[in-house]
């Protein structure tokens, strides 16, 4: 499960986690992907759960496995991994399939000429402890705004609204996210030797 979260004093938490390649079989009505000829174009689909949660406490959870293109998990660790390292000071998600929607961002973008914004100010004072350092915010400090599509959760259409959490996380918690969600791609091993359903 790969957790973005920033530590125990601020236990905001976003789970996503990779269950398995999504597979039709010919029965279902679907093109079975088994007989597309190697070298073809088709796209790859994983399912995944989420969970939003705020120290023991689970705000929401996943009602039902959804899926994923493969190509937009790989842009989304891509795109941390360039917000990790500063080459960009924020991002947003949004995956084909927007059954949740993530931004993350540095809260002196949303400042007036380069001024931290009083997200910036107090999230500063959270990270640090410190009062007196209120007025900038570390470099490497995120604000995260993450939210979960209840319709689609329930029903089957997508409609833009549901549960959310916002929350501050630093590089180093983005990069850890990022890793983590690596690996678990990595762990669903090759499509092409997954079983096919029947």
């Amino acid at each position: 499960m790969a957790t973005l979260t920033h530590n125990e004093q601020y236990p905001c938490a976003f789970d996503l986690r990779l269950l398995v390649w999504e597979q039709y079989s010919s029965e279902r009505g679907y093109s079975d992907t088994e007989t597309v000829p190697l070298g073809e174009p088709y796209t790859l689909w994983i399912k995944y759960r989420m969970t939003l949660g705020v120290g023991d406490c689970i705000a929401y959870q996943s009602e039902k496995d959804t899926a994923l293109v493969l190509e937009d998990i790989r842009k989304l660790i891509e795109e941390l991994r360039q917000l990790a390292s500063g080459e960009k000071s924020e991002m947003t998600f949004d995956p084909i399939e927007p059954d949740f929607g993530l931004t993350i961002r540095s809260p002196a973008e949303s400042g007036a000429a380069g001024t931290a914004s009083s997200t910036a100010k107090i999230s500063a004072e959270i990270s640090t402890g410190d009062r007196r350092q209120s007025t900038t915010h570390p470099p490497n400090l995120f604000s995260v705004d993450v939210w979960i599509d209840y319709p689609n959760q329930v029903d089957t259409y997508y409609g833009g609204y549901g549960p959310g959490l916002y929350f501050f996380v630093e590089a180093l918690d983005i990069e850890q996210f990022a890793s983590q969600l690596e690996a678990e791609l990595d762990m669903l091993g090759s499509y092409l030797t997954f079983p096919i359903e029947n």
